[in-house]
């Protein structure tokens, strides 16, 4: 603790200094907010890339192909992205699980809130029995869905990781394949029936980038020279922005708009 010489207290000790207890705290909590917000934003960036690379399949398999080429020849930036990308994307869920209700009786009080939320008027209007009383929130809404679709990517997001690193390291047991990306793979591993599983990921993904992205602009810009009614509008250009394409690439990986601009 830092002393204070003062003459009715001095052996007194400051609660605010460097060394106290609070300020520890305060010095960590800003620690995990940057490190959850860092790596959410490289995270941010690496969708836009990917959603506009996948999209080349709109072209046909001949444009996908010839980008696939770039990204590993003459350097490996697929090999390169996939480990920094795999490595970023777990530091980011361990720092920013933080936020998610663990107890069973905290995640029950979250969704409470969200049905109390949705069925909110303008007015304060819930049950009276309920200790939760709001209503509607851009925000709050926007974290309770957050929450919800982290937990859909950390799920299927980690089983494509684990399957796009078995298909650029090895040939995954087939003869005649050769490791890396390729049009062929992509359109065959989509189209054999895991486009479900892939449209779930895509629109997950692509909502908590949108609400991830808006938050921190809110959290670190709102009311300085990036008000928050800009944040709103990137918030929706984002998210509409990236679900039609994503949308559109998913079908067109699964096979029916393959080709479909050319």
């Amino acid at each position: 603790m830092t002393p204070l010489d003062t003459e009715l207290y001095p052996d007194a000790a400051s609660r605010h200094g460097k060394t106290s207890e609070a300020y520890q705290i305060a010095r960590k909590a800003l620690r995990d907010e940057w490190i959850s917000g860092l790596t959410g934003a490289v995270l941010a960036a690496f969708i836009w890339f990917h959603l506009l690379f996948e999209s080349s399949i709109l072209f046909g398999r001949s444009v996908y192909d010839r980008l696939a080429l770039l990204l590993e020849h003459p350097l490996p930036l697929a090999h390169i992205t996939l480990i920094v990308v795999g490595i970023v994307f777990f530091v980011h869920f361990i720092w920013a699980s933080r936020k998610i209700p663990g107890k069973l009786r905290e995640r029950k009080k979250m969704l409470e809130l969200g049905v109390s939320i949705k069925q909110a008027a303008g007015r304060w209007e819930q049950d009276t029995k309920s200790d939760i009383s709001l209503r509607k929130h851009f925000e709050t809404s926007l974290w309770i869905w957050q929450v919800r679709t982290g937990m859909a990517v950390l799920a299927a997001g980690a089983f494509h990781l684990i399957l796009i690193t078995w298909n650029v390291f090895t040939d995954m047991g087939i003869v005649g394949q050769n490791p890396g990306i390729s049009a062929d793979i992509a359109v065959s591993r989509v189209a054999s029936g895991l486009w479900i599983l892939y449209a779930v990921l895509m629109a997950a993904v692509v909502f908590h980038m949108a609400i991830g992205v808006y938050r921190l602009l809110v959290k670190w810009f709102a009311d300085t020279w990036f008000v928050r009614k800009y944040a709103r509008v990137f918030y929706h250009f984002l998210l509409w922005f990236f679900l039609i394409l994503g949308t559109a690439t998913t079908i067109g990986l699964a096979g029916p708009w393959e080709g479909i601009l050319v």
